[in-house]
């Protein structure tokens, strides 16, 4: 725990503790507990409540992924996971900053039934992301 806890800075002003190690790609702390590289925020949970349990998620209150304060953190399905996500208005579909396709093309997309090669080339996307929208692995939504 006190390793854990040496990579923690609990000043923040909104209550978070941020996690100042190193991080995934994603942004969530990473911190290796038991052989096992884990979310620091799941391990933070486990510290103060105990072990997951199956199926759970552990949820942010506060959306900042580097947060590992326990009480900003609650356990949830994936469902409420994606609810508090839209009820929160978290960036999704062509509101996301990095997204390259609008809701048209996506429709647009699904639609079309050349190859996939060939509408990922006139969209400046991967063929692996063309098969995902195609069959609503992305772009669910809609």
């Amino acid at each position: 725990m006190e390793r854990f806890y040496n990579k923690v800075n609990k000043q923040a002003e909104n209550g978070c503790w941020t996690w100042t190690a190193s991080c995934f790609h994603r942004g969530y702390g990473q911190f290796k507990l038991g052989g096992t590289m884990k979310s620091a925020h799941r391990v933070s949970w486990m510290f103060e409540h105990g072990p997951i349990p199956a199926g759970l998620h552990v949820l942010h209150r506060c959306d900042n992924r580097r947060c590992v304060n326990p009480d900003h953190l609650w356990l949830g399905t994936h469902a409420d996971n994606m609810r508090d996500k839209a009820e929160k208005g978290r960036a999704a579909g062509e509101s996301h900053p990095n997204a390259k396709l609008t809701e048209a093309d996506v429709h647009a997309i699904r639609a079309d039934k050349r190859s996939q090669r060939a509408i990922a080339a006139e969209y400046g996307v991967s063929i692996s992301q063309i098969g995902f929208i195609k069959n609503r692995k992305r772009w669910s939504h809609i």
